[in-house]
């Protein structure tokens, strides 16, 4: 099961790298770059902190892999699982940094039907995945608290720029949906 975490943690990180370094949108026009360095900045913060007290890391060098470490796994799973099924979503729509495609669409179809923000729901599903499988209570705030606040602090920017681009429409959709789960 050990085997099964670190491969689920290797393709979620894959799948982070390739959006924010590979994935280049030329036909978007870009209205913040700031939130994606501050959340960059608050994840590895988390992890940092998270992996720094040596209690930590001798209770997980030894400790077996059972039911919170199986059940976090498949919570980060999950919400890899999200991430992936927002950003297929998105599709042409998606860019690493905030802003609105040319054609000016907003996608309200799948996942995002019913949440504002799947993608960082995602990621934050994921986190508190981690955090279960820590199962050690300073590693496992570290590891939730500052990724989440991340991406509440990004959703929060996010969603004055659609607010601005789509005005009524996007107002509408607020109405109907959740920001994340």
């Amino acid at each position: 099961m050990r085997h099964l975490f670190w491969a689920i943690v290797f393709a979620w990180w894959a799948l982070d790298f390739y959006l924010l370094i590979f994935k280049r949108n030329h036909e978007q026009k870009v209205a913040e770059k700031k939130s994606k360095f501050i959340v960059t900045l608050l994840i590895f913060t988390g992890v940092g902190l998270a992996l720094i007290p040596e209690s930590f890391r001798a209770v997980w060098r030894h400790r077996e892999f059972g039911a919170f470490q199986i059940a976090g796994t498949f919570v980060i799973l999950a919400g890899v699982t999200i991430r992936f099924l927002s950003v297929l979503t998105l599709g042409k729509h998606f860019a690493r940094d905030l802003g609105v495609h040319r054609e000016k669409e907003l996608v309200t179809t799948g996942l995002y039907s019913r949440v504002r923000h799947p993608s960082y729901t995602g990621e934050i599903i994921s986190f508190l995945g981690v955090g279960l499988v820590f199962q050690h209570i300073p590693a496992s705030l570290f590891i939730t608290i500052l990724p989440v606040a991340a991406f509440i602090y990004r959703a929060r920017v996010e969603e004055k720029i659609l607010q601005e681009e789509f005005g009524p429409e996007y107002e509408e959709y607020r109405k109907r949906t959740r920001m994340f789960i």
